[in-house]
């Protein structure tokens, strides 16, 4: 059931890219991220009042948990901006290119209270097979 939320989840990334990309030229970088993070906040907000009926607690937190509210913009900003010079495939294969090497290290380095798990030799033709396979879509 995770792998099949994480399938549409990444779907949807791959959609929400392009329409970013839409919006972009209408609203600029800066306009369009902010319009789709604030609909994304009234949607949660309301969401959680409705359905789920727990308190947003946004105060106590380490300093660092909140750079993930940083990465998130910066994730929709230049997915959105780049979109239009690379195209839905080329973009999202280079995303998911820096997504796998970064969560190799880590995983490797067990960053960020994540369980340990060290990086083998036979992951190496994993990482080639979808370098093979950024370097055919940029070629086609």
């Amino acid at each position: 059931m995770y792998a099949f939320f994480t399938l549409i989840a990444g779907a949807f990334q791959s959609a929400m890219a392009s329409l970013n990309g839409m919006l972009t030229n209408h609203l600029g970088m800066f306009g369009m991220s902010l319009m789709v993070h604030a609909i994304g906040g009234i949607v949660l907000i309301l969401f959680m009042k409705l359905f789920v009926h727990e308190k947003l607690k946004i105060t106590g937190l380490p300093w660092y948990l909140y750079s993930a509210g940083f990465f998130g913009i910066f994730l929709v900003a230049s997915s959105s901006y780049c979109i239009k010079i690379l195209g839905v495939s080329y973009m999202t294969c280079i995303s998911v290119t820096g997504q796998l090497v970064i969560s190799a290290v880590i995983d490797h380095f067990g960053w960020f209270g994540v369980p340990r798990i060290s990086f083998n030799r036979k992951r190496i033709p994993c990482f080639l097979l979808i370098l093979a396979g950024l370097i055919i879509i940029n070629l086609s």
